[in-house]
């Protein structure tokens, strides 16, 4: 493996952070040099790619099967009578480990978009990406979300306390703002770049910040290179665990985020940036992916044992309790980066696209997941079959609109940019050039 290269990271920083034009190629070279990692910029991380598809696409599942748990969440709309303790299990296991992963993606990918175009680049990208869905999503998907909620309690409610729906709607849009639902991860992924690139600043105006950072990239590498990644995260988030309520990371509620929960993802958000700027060690992490993930859902099925049927962010959450969850989550997060590195090195069509259409996908699913699960309710059936039902009527909603009304179009662009929209039209005219000349 080659040696990294020993940059001066103060000096450089502030070079770049001070230039007039982010996007003229020595700038680009010099950030490329501070975060001492580069990847081509038509280099795409199909692994990497994959795992954050599939991170999101969790996310889907989770909340589609949570109405057929034993003890659902007191504020959850879809309870449905058929349940079974498997979708307990799922939600815990799904629950302690995808959004970290997310997070762990998010920092990585962040520090590489920074390498490639700068900082003005990178910020303005982000905007585009993260806060403009999340800007759109509140005017529409939380108010959805809200509507769908509303009439879930209806069909539960007595009479006297069902909630007229016409006259609800100013409320659906005015509570849009004290509530993000599930596009909470964008208000706080926001957070996280701005954090980041505040410490790129410092590091560029205070040599001993930056020292402080290259330390702590070298330790954290040197880990990953030793197989120990997974236990210096759980330690790393363990004590941001007492600031939560539960013996795991608080769901995030209320329109202001919340900084305990911002911090304890921000140990993820943060190994992710570092394992960019080293990114030839990437592929240490696949080394004990197997008994990495193995032991992570043994601990998981400790920490549910252990928790019991305390919903999320209830009952008592001892120190014991606290360290489990953390080192299942580390575990889990170690080992499924490490799967995917190890067996989705190649690019797949299929893969290609199911990344493409992630983002969208989660957007849009929680109103859609849970007014399905209210639809089939009333139906005489198992807690499988109807989750079945839930998941191939969502899927199938989900993908047909991605696919006519967001690919190629101007939603397209700004959740993916119009990378997709050129690829097609590349592959059209080399068709007709292939026809032309048949």
């Amino acid at each position: 493996m080659p040696t990294p290269t020993r940059i001066d990271y103060a000096t450089l920083t502030g070079k770049v952070l001070s230039a007039s034009n982010y996007e003229r190629p020595r700038h680009l070279d010099s950030l490329k040099g501070v975060l001492v990692s580069n990847i081509s910029a038509n280099e795409r991380l199909h692994s990497m790619d994959a795992l954050r598809a599939v991170a999101m696409l969790l996310g889907v599942v989770l909340h589609g099967g949570m109405a057929y748990m034993e003890d659902v969440w007191s504020e959850w709309v879809a309870d449905d009578p058929a349940s079974s303790p498997a979708f307990d299990a799922m939600f815990w296991i799904v629950h302690l480990f995808r959004m970290q992963a997310f997070f762990l993606l998010a920092g990585f990918f962040a520090c590489m978009l920074v390498a490639r175009y700068g900082v003005r680049r990178f910020t303005a990208n982000r905007l585009k990406r993260v806060g403009l869905p999340l800007l759109i999503g509140i005017f529409t998907v939380v108010p959805l979300c809200n509507a769908v909620w509303t009439w879930g309690f209806n069909l539960h409610a007595p009479l006297e306390d069902q909630v007229p729906l016409i006259g609800a709607i100013p409320a659906w849009f005015g509570m849009a703002f004290f509530s993000q639902w599930h596009l909470w991860f964008l208000v706080h992924l926001l957070v996280m770049y701005a954090v980041a690139l505040l410490w790129l600043k410092l590091s560029g105006v205070a040599r001993p910040i930056a020292r402080v950072g290259e330390i702590i990239t070298n330790a954290w590498i040197w880990c990953v290179r030793h197989a120990l990644a997974a236990p210096v995260l759980a330690i790393a988030a363990f004590p941001l665990l007492f600031l939560q309520d539960g013996a795991g990371v608080d769901t995030q509620s209320g329109t202001i985020p919340d900084i305990t929960i911002i911090a304890y993802y921000m140990v993820f958000f943060a190994g992710g940036w570092m394992l960019y700027r080293r990114h030839e060690h990437l592929n240490d992490i696949a080394r004990l992916w197997i008994p990495s993930l193995i032991a992570g859902l043994a601990l998981s099925f400790v920490f549910m044992a252990m928790q019991g049927k305390a919903s999320i962010n209830e009952g008592e959450a001892t120190p014991l309790l606290r360290a489990v969850s953390a080192l299942a989550t580390a575990m889990i997060v170690i080992g499924f980066t490490g799967f995917f590195l190890h067996l989705l090195k190649r690019p797949s069509p299929a893969m290609r696209y199911m990344s493409d259409s992630a983002y969208w996908v989660y957007l849009v699913h929680l109103p859609l997941v849970v007014w399905l699960n209210l639809i089939v309710e009333p139906i005489n059936a198992g807690a499988f079959t109807k989750f079945g039902i839930v998941m191939l009527a969502a899927t199938a909603i989900m993908y047909s609109t991605y696919h006519l009304f967001v690919r190629y179009t101007w939603i397209g662009s700004i959740l993916n940019g119009p990378r997709l929209k050129a690829e097609r039209t590349a592959r059209r005219q080399a068709r007709r050039a292939a026809s032309a000349l048949g």
